[in-house]
């Protein structure tokens, strides 16, 4: 993962839009940049800047809320109202652009966040919540928000802080720092479980005890269950007693029902002879005359369907007589009508030659009259058409009053024709498209060698730049020859001062004394003299300076120096030489450019040159596109004029149809005066059609409805005689009499009905009677002399009996059954725990292992193994750094602090906290790049930020320190960001992003 990219706007004290290009000069070519500025200036705000656009969380404050926004004046500037952070990164998958940003409402408000990534090779946004853009940062970096801040920023302060504290804070900072407080999580956890678990084995124990102690002695249970299954016995003989007599309880009421029912039978039939003999006098007699009349019932009922016939047919006659009188007036109606409206006078013989003749004369009128009217049309909407161009609306109505509008246009139109062949003598002979094309060839002309005139004054312009770009170079490196030369001798002259001096060295250390090796004698380290690891003399020694050291060490410095100066103006002579001649270069094809031009200008010109001296491009320019514009306009009024002469000719074609169509309507209207001709014809012809022919209709169902009123007559009269004389042997006068005596059907069957009911009600009121008498004889036989009152006494006896001994058996078998499932419990409970501490020995075992209640127990182990992988990695890292020291472990008797072993003297062990401030740093950097180590061990990271700490440096451990970042830089084309503002530093680092502040709070970003 590579940062490539930084914009972002008011985000801290960094007000307004700032951009931070990785990808482009100077960082291109140096990868090792450093971040200056005073305290406060905003430095750090581009870390903040990085982990805000990709995770929505800063390092000060965690997860960025609205409230810390407002309240705590964090990330917005102060008085803006919106803010961005965007970063663009490479990964594995390609690269991205992760925004953040924030803006205030109208009501002063701040709208919650928004947040969104895009995929720069498609210039897309995924289609993400704004919640999902940080897992989805996390899933293509490959490292969470607490693996990035490690990796990326180095902060020296809590490394530094790590290597001096003792063991136990050295555990929590440790797992602060890395980010493995899972392994203490884990330790409490397994202790927690292993609790837990042995407390559900104890709760079901005290459950056992509790089921226990609700159990009955052994003996106790026996003679319970021998006193239950005597009273089950006593119960079943107690049963069959109550069975008895209940039994006999019954009998006896059943016998008193039956003595009660057979009373109550003997009232029912009683009643109903009672309800006979009504009947009998009310609906008997009715329903006896009617079925003596039953077999005439048929002959009566045609009799009456002959008189209703009788008088329909009567009804008939008189409709038929009213329709008839309403068709004549209809009939008479319509020939009037035909003879106002149309001028037909028309009789029965000569109505359908006269309608004929006449329709044909109309229609030939109508046809002529609606082929004038389409063609008027036509002409009418092509002419409207084209008088749309000139704004001029034809009127339909009246085609003369337009006709005088189209007549004053055309003289018009000649006017404006007239000027322009006056003014630019043009003809009518005059080829508007040639003269056209002849300008636009002028102009194009002219437009060309306007372009090729800019193209040599921008080359002149650009030759007179690279001139004055040759003299600045010249002059920046005029003296630097001469400094070479100086660095060059200054150079030999050290080296040769620190030749002599490292031989005078070699030659003290050749003729070193017995003091000069006291002086070197180092704890368990053998002596050069005698062999012997114990030195009692070589102790509270004084104090030696080695001035001899002192001076190659200074000389070592000083050449340095002078070779990194002849480095640096060697490589900047090189560069300005080399880009002088490629400016020379540049010169020398920008003049043969020029000529080339001029001469092409001149040859291609030379007609043109002494008119355009004389004017200027735009002035001829303007003078061709005016005369253009001016044919344009002759060419469209010499194109209107004819076409206006043809609207006029169509026009008087127009007044001509007009004059025809009002002849013909004159016509039609002297013929008919009505206003939709072949309805009106069609209706009044088919109402005069249609009413003849009801009229023949309606007078041949008047001859049918007489034909069939006679036969009905003689009908009528025959079947009177013949009932009359059967109905006169019944004692009935007349027809009319006897039909009174008929009753209804459904009257007939509802007398018949109750008469059968009443006859079958007696009868089953019989049956009955007998089969009570029957069941009284059988009863009396089996009921017991004693009363029922008696027997009832004595059942309740019984049934009282009963039930105290059901309650004592159901006490016993309640204590019974509690002993039984009680045991069935204790059972159950006693193989769970069997099982359940089968279960538990694998958590007993881890508890014993790695658990505790604090969770040290593991976290302790895991922070040791850590801190030995750690310390691994940090000395190959200071390896590079220094090649006096390792980091390591105290031992069981050293120090709490990490021990720092010192190979200059011999491997000596000492506390870090005898370390100088520059030592430290050493050290807490090695650590820190150990930790982006092991925090990126399965991602590649290819940015890294280091925070502070070099102030504490002398200048050698700082050359030193930054040619090993420089190295680190070189190997892993990592791009590093040193936040510092260490004055030897800044020079040291040529690429720099710069802040400064200004007097209102804000703070300014240059990069340099």
């Amino acid at each position: 993962m590579k940062i490539l990219k930084l914009q972002f706007k008011n985000i801290n004290s960094l007000k307004g839009e700032h951009e931070v290009d990785f990808t482009q000069p100077p960082f291109v070519q140096n990868n090792l940049f450093a971040i200056t500025g005073p305290t406060g200036s905003g430095k750090t705000t581009l870390l903040d800047v990085i982990s805000l656009a990709l995770f929505d969380m800063v390092p000060r404050l965690g997860s960025v809320k609205n409230s810390d926004i407002i309240k705590k004046g964090a990330i917005l500037t102060r008085n803006q109202s919106e803010a961005y952070a965007e970063v663009t990164y490479s990964c594995t998958l390609g690269e991205f652009r992760s925004r953040w940003e924030i803006s205030t409402a109208r009501t002063g408000n701040l709208r919650d966040y928004e947040m969104l990534i895009s995929e720069i090779a498609t210039d897309s946004s995924l289609d993400l919540k704004k919640s999902e853009v940080p897992a989805k940062n996390e899933e293509l970096i490959g490292l969470n928000y607490e693996q990035f801040i490690k990796s990326v920023v180095l902060a020296q302060g809590d490394f530094a802080k790590f290597l001096q504290v003792p063991k136990k804070e050295r555990g929590a900072l440790l797992e602060k720092i890395t980010g493995t407080g899972i392994y203490r999580e884990l330790g409490r956890l397994a202790f927690l479980k292993y609790n837990e678990l042995e407390k559900d084995v104890s709760e079901q124990k005290i459950k056992i005890k509790t089921h226990e102690e609700q159990l009955i002695p052994e003996e106790e249970y026996k003679q319970k269950y021998s006193l239950a299954e005597s009273q089950k016995a006593k119960k079943q003989e107690l049963v069959k007693k109550l069975d008895l007599l209940q039994l006999q309880i019954k009998d006896k009421e059943n016998l008193t029902k039956l003595l009660d029912a057979k009373q109550e039978l003997l009232e029912q039939q009683e009643k109903n002879k009672v309800q006979w003999q009504d009947f009998q006098e009310e609906k008997g007699l009715a329903l006896q005359k009617h079925l003596e009349l039953q077999s005439f019932t048929e002959e009566i009922h045609q009799w009456k369907n002959d008189t209703k016939q009788l008088i329909h047919f009567e009804d008939k006659k008189e409709e038929i007589e009213e329709k008839l009188r309403k068709l004549n007036i209809e009939i008479q109606e319509n020939k009037t009508q035909f003879l106002t409206v149309f001028g037909l006078e028309i009789t029965e013989n000569n109505f359908q030659e006269s309608l004929t003749n006449y329709k044909q004369k109309l229609r030939t009128l109508y046809q002529k009259r609606g082929s004038i009217l389409s063609e008027y049309k036509g002409l009418g909407k092509n002419i409207g058409l084209e008088l749309k161009e000139f704004q001029i609306e034809l009127n339909i109505q009246n085609p003369f009053e337009t006709l005088q509008q189209v007549e004053s246009f055309i003289q018009q139109n000649k006017k404006e024709l007239e000027s322009l062949k006056t003014r630019y003598s043009f003809t009518e002979s005059t080829s508007v498209e040639l003269e056209q094309e002849k300008i636009q060839l002028q102009l194009k002309k002219i437009r060309t060698a306007e372009k090729s005139l800019l193209e040599i004054q921008e080359v002149t312009k650009e030759l007179d730049k690279l001139s004055k770009e040759i003299a600045l170079n010249t002059d920046a490196i005029k003296d630097f020859p001469s400094q070479i030369e100086d660095l060059e001798q200054q150079e030999k002259l050290l080296s040769a001062q620190l030749e002599a001096k490292e031989n005078a060295q070699k030659v003290s250390d050749l003729q070193k004394k017995l003091e000069d090796y006291r002086q070197d004698l180092a704890a368990d380290m053998p002596c050069p003299l005698c062999g012997s690891k114990e030195h009692p003399f070589a102790t509270h020694l004084p104090a030696t300076e080695n001035d001899l050291e002192l001076t190659i060490k200074k000389l070592r410095t000083h050449l340095k120096k002078c070779q990194q100066q002849l480095t640096k103006i060697s490589v900047q002579l090189a560069e300005a030489t080399k880009k002088n001649k490629q400016l020379e270069s540049s010169i020398s094809q920008q003049k043969k450019q020029l000529k080339t031009k001029r001469e092409n200008y001149q040859t291609t010109y030379s007609e043109q040159l002494n008119l355009w001296k004389e004017r200027s491009f735009e002035d001829l320019e303007d003078e061709l596109n005016t005369k253009y514009k001016a044919l344009q306009a002759f060419g469209k009024l010499h194109q209107q004029e004819i076409q206006l002469e043809k609207n006029r000719k169509a026009l008087l074609d127009l007044s001509e149809l007009l004059t025809q169509g009002t002849t013909v309507k004159d016509e039609i209207k002297a013929h008919y005066h009505g206003k939709d001709f072949e309805t009106e014809i069609s209706n009044l012809e088919q109402s005069y059609l249609k009413a003849h022919q009801s009229i023949a209709q309606l007078q041949e169902n008047k001859q049918e409805n007489l034909n069939a009123l006679n036969k009905l007559e003689a009908q009528h009269e025959s079947r009177s005689t013949h009932l009359l004389g059967h109905l006169t042997q019944l004692k009935y006068s007349s027809i009319a009499e006897a039909i009174k005596n008929l009753l209804s059907h459904s009257l007939v069957s509802q007398y018949q009905e109750e008469k059968q009911r009443l006859k079958n009600l007696e009868i089953s009121l019989e049956t009955r009677l007998k089969e009570s008498h029957k069941q009284e004889e059988i009863l009396n036989e089996k009921v017991v002399e004693r009363p029922l009152k008696e027997l009832k006494t004595k059942l309740e006896t019984l049934q009282n009996q009963l039930q105290k001994l059901e309650e004592e058996l159901l006490e016993l078998q309640r204590i019974l059954k509690n002993q039984d499932e009680y045991q069935s419990r204790i059972a159950q409970l006693k193989e769970k725990i069997s099982e359940q501490l089968k279960r538990n020995k694998r958590w007993e075992i881890l508890r014993n292992l790695i658990g505790d209640s604090t969770g040290n127990k593991f976290n302790d182990y895991a922070q040791d193994l850590t801190l030995s992988q750690l310390l691994m990695l940090a000395n190959k890292r200071l390896a590079l750094l220094t090649d006096r020291y390792k980091m390591d472990k105290p031992l069981a008797d050293e120090d709490d602090s990490l021990v720092a072993i010192d190979e200059h003297m011999g491997g000596q062990r000492r506390s870090v906290k005898t370390l100088s401030g520059g030592e430290t740093f050493l050290l807490s950097l090695a650590l820190a790049l150990a930790l982006s180590d092991f925090a990126s061990r399965n991602v590649e990271i290819n940015s890294l930020f280091i925070d502070e700490g070099f102030g504490t440096l002398d200048p050698e451990t700082l050359d030193q320190t930054l040619d090993t970042l420089e190295v680190l830089q070189a190997k892993s084309s990592k791009m590093i960001g040193v936040i510092s503002h260490v004055a030897s530093l800044k020079e040291r680092i040529a690429t720099q992003i710069q802040l400064s502040q200004n007097g209102q709070g804000y703070s300014s970003l240059k990069v340099v």
